[in-house]
């Protein structure tokens, strides 16, 4: 049976795979070469597609290994693209608009001379973000990030009084919310929910990501520890003599 190594990263850069290559050879004089590698990343990207194409990269110079994102674990639930045409067909319903382009490619859906929806784009014309905004109103009460595939990724809503975020929703391919952020009232991070998991709220990232590496860390599992800010997880919770702090 092979010995199970869980490696948490802060990147992925060609350095970072050299330095994982060296820990993981170092790994093998003292278990033996019977080792699954998983690297746990708990990093936000902008466009979950790009990062998948990174990890085939990074896959194929490290022989049995696999890449477990946090990120990309709440999201990817089915091959489904586009959802972005469903949800603003939702957000129209079956009220008249008019549509409006300028020269950067951004697209305006307008009522009544307002615009009520802007789509913009980026240089290959993928839609990137969509604004939503209320009718009398000229700032989005709520904002869309948009993958390279047509997905929603975050869907933030802002507040009213002041415009600075209310809550982030964090998304799957099926438009269900996998996890709820929350901001105060200065527009910073406050409150993190795992709420597909049922999962309590938790104040911080690192509790947030706590959560997830109880999840998918067995207590015989091997770690080896290259993002620092995540020390303290294994002073109390692990095998001290499995944990390897980098």
């Amino acid at each position: 049976m092979n010995n199970q190594v869980k490696i948490i990263v802060n990147n992925l850069d060609a350095q970072e795979v050299k330095r994982i290559k060296l820990y993981v050879k170092n790994l093998i004089q003292i278990v033996g070469e019977n080792l699954a590698v998983t690297i746990l990343d708990p990093r936000y990207n902008g466009d979950y597609n790009k990062q998948l194409e990174k990890y085939d990269d990074i896959i194929s110079v490290l022989p049995n290994s696999k890449i477990n994102s946090f990120y990309i674990s709440i999201y990817l639930h089915s091959d489904r693209q586009d959802n972005i045409k469903q949800f603003i067909e939702s957000y129209i319903g079956k009220e008249k608009f008019t549509i409006e382009k300028n020269e950067n490619g951004q697209q305006f859906l307008k009522q009544d001379g307002q615009t009520r929806v802007k789509v913009s784009t980026n240089m290959a014309g993928q839609i990137t973000a969509v604004d939503f905004i209320k009718a009398g109103q000229n700032i989005p009460h709520q904002r869309v990030s948009v993958n390279s595939t047509g997905n929603i990724q975050v869907i933030r809503s802002f507040s009213e009084k002041n415009r600075l975020p209310l809550i982030d929703k964090y998304v799957d391919t099926e438009l269900k919310t996998q996890m709820v952020v929350h901001f105060d009232e200065r527009g910073f991070r406050s409150g993190y929910q795992l709420t597909s998991q049922e999962e309590p709220v938790v104040y911080s990232e690192i509790d947030l990501y706590e959560q997830w590496f109880n999840r998918v860390i067995e207590k015989d599992d091997y770690i080896i520890n290259v993002n620092r800010h995540y020390d303290v997880l294994f002073e109390h919770y692990h095998d001290i003599n499995k944990v390897f702090l980098m």
